[in-house]
């Protein structure tokens, strides 16, 4: 009986590589593995290394490389089911109970399989054979080599009933048929439908390199549809697969970028020319189980869509996708393909080394995304800018995780002073309106505090001296802005400059920038007119004591930081995530 995937998979993630292999080898942390030497093999020099990131091991002087389990059977010479046992008491996990229900969906699951390898033996068959010389030709043709289309078990599936035939008489019913997607029942009768006749054929397997579904070309030039899929079935999930991820995961010793393109057809042809770091995404929009799939093998993933305006909407699409659920440590880049053109068609143009130039001209999510918005925006207009940073931070708001959301926030705010104020500085020099939009973008909190507090005092000099000792206790943003003070502390007290236009005079020699900010971004001019004394001390108390819990909470954040770089755990990054919330 085979074990669930959802049982093992729950093992694998309670479970760390490093706390099983440790068991057995001595590991030292380095970098983002633990070495150590081979439990294979005896040697003077470390060569066995851990991964837990990726989860798993592999011994550079043996070869032998596998997850929790292959270790185990191996260590111990025993069998899959003793291992599984063993891992998942460690694992605080009861033993697995195979029930009734099991026992019949473990033979429908190997009905299932049996029946892809055959019809998938049978097409291979025939076009190696009855229609090398048309369609195997035709592969050939389009520069597919015969190790590719070995390897990708390609086929052809003629226009007979010869292969539901066969199926019957290994004792398959025309309902197990049905559920593998390939064949489906002809409306208002019993007649039992090849899906694929008259099609090229390309085998689908999920993740663990189980047959799924199929993806079909067709050979006729009137049918209603080039491309088709297998329908979603219990097994297939176009979703949560990716087109050739069981080969392209072990890719991932010598190479932690993952290529996603549209369709089989691209990634076959990407392999062709020996980049093997490459998934499709079944010709459906990409999903966040695809991207998190994707990640469990690969930290950067590099979407390539055809350059046609719909394959560059697509790539927009899946950017917001994947920035909603990206993560500290992964990644996403894109690359816009020239002259409309697919993967396919540029690789055979350009080869492998013209796709590995396009690769380091690729875009980040942060550019891919601004630039969709900024194609959009009017960069004379305030409103437009104002409405771009509304729509950029929106789509940051709906980021699950708080620590990306902080840095992607400041990225796009970043982007838009760089694209909209200094390569506009000429026009924004006459538009104080968008330069003060804009500019308020790169002012914190923190900062906007400050200024406020700066036009309070400024405002209310005579009001201030009993403030003074608070003044020159508090550490402000920077060394220029703390000088500030200082000299704002020496005028009040020293020079008895109590009059706010003498005192504005005065500072403006050294700090006229200082000054053009307070007027410029203090956000309580209004509120602040025609205090008395005793309302004074309310605002500055409020200021003071929001600036202090400012400070204090940024010292806890490092301090957590500080804790997650030396002991990763999840309660460490649970409180750095509350802190900056």
């Amino acid at each position: 009986m085979k074990y669930p995937k959802t049982y093992i998979e729950e093992i694998k993630n309670r479970l760390k590589v490093s706390d099983v292999v440790r068991l057995k080898v001595n590991l030292k942390k380095r970098g983002k593995e633990y070495v150590g030497l081979s439990p294979f093999k005896k040697e003077k020099t470390p060569s066995f290394t851990v991964n837990d990131d990726k989860g798993f091991y592999h011994c550079f002087s043996t070869g032998e490389h596998g997850n929790i389990f292959d270790f185990l059977m191996k260590l111990e010479n025993i069998n899959f089911g003793d291992a599984v046992r063993s891992l998942a008491q460690r694992a605080g996990m009861q033993p697995y109970r195979f029930t009734k229900q099991d026992e019949i969906q473990e033979k429908q699951n190997q009905n299932v399989q049996q029946i892809f390898q055959i019809y998938f033996s049978e097409c291979k068959n025939l076009i190696l054979n009855k229609y090398k010389d048309s369609h195997l030709k035709h592969l050939f043709e389009r520069g597919l080599k015969k190790e590719t289309i070995d390897f990708f078990e390609i086929g052809f599936c003629e226009n007979s009933k010869e292969i539901q035939e066969k199926l019957f008489q290994q004792g398959f019913k025309a309902e197990d048929l049905i559920e593998t997607g390939l064949f489906y029942k002809l409306d208002g009768s019993q007649e039992i439908v090849n899906r694929f006749k008259n099609r090229i054929i390309f085998p689908i397997k999920n993740y663990y390199g189980s047959f799924i579904g199929c993806g079909g070309r067709t050979v006729l030039d009137n049918a209603l549809a080039k491309y088709i899929n297998s329908p979603e079935t219990k097994f297939f999930k176009k979703g949560f697969n990716l087109f050739n991820l069981n080969n392209s995961k072990k890719e991932n010793l010598t190479n932690d970028n993952l290529i996603i393109v549209e369709g089989y057809m691209d990634a076959i042809s990407l392999y062709n020319h020996d980049i093997k770091n490459v998934v499709a995404s079944l010709g459906t929009a990409i999903t966040p189980g695809q991207i998190n799939l994707a990640w469990k093998n690969f930290n950067n993933l590099i979407i390539c869509f055809d350059g046609d305006q719909s394959g560059q909407d697509a790539m927009y699409r899946a950017a917001e996708r994947i920035l909603k659920i990206i993560k500290p440590g992964k990644d996403a880049f894109f690359l816009s393909l020239p002259n409309k053109q697919d993967p396919d068609d540029f690789v055979k143009q350009f080869g492998k080394q013209g796709f590995a130039s396009l690769i380091n001209q690729r875009k980040s999510l942060v550019d891919i995304i601004f630039e969709h918005y900024l194609s959009n925006t009017d960069s004379s207009k305030a409103s437009d800018i104002a409405l771009l940073e509304k729509k950029l931070f929106s789509i940051c708001n709906e980021m699950e995780d708080q620590i990306s959301k902080k840095y992607f926030i400041s990225s796009f705010k970043e982007k838009i002073f760089t694209n909209l104020i200094r390569k506009k500085s000429k026009y924004i020099n006459s538009s104080n309106e968008i330069k003060s939009a804009s500019l308020r973008l790169l002012l914190n909190k923190e900062e906007l505090l400050e200024l406020s507090l700066f036009n309070l005092i400024l405002e209310y000099p005579l009001f201030s001296d009993s403030k003074i000792e608070e003044l020159s206790n508090m550490q402000f943003s920077s060394l220029n802005i703390n000088s500030f003070i200082a000299e704002y502390i020496d005028c009040v007290l020293n020079d008895k400059l109590n009059y706010k236009e003498s005192l504005h005079e005065k500072i403006n020699i050294n700090f006229s920038n200082i000054l053009n900010k307070i007027e410029k971004y203090a956000n309580n001019k209004q509120i602040i007119k025609n205090l008395d004394k005793e309302k004074f001390y309310i605002f500055f108390d409020d200021y003071i004591t929001e600036l202090k819990n400012i400070k204090k909470n940024n010292e806890a954040i490092s301090l957590a930081e500080k804790e997650i770089l030396e002991n990763p755990n999840e309660s460490s990054f649970e409180k750095l995530v509350n802190l900056k919330k």
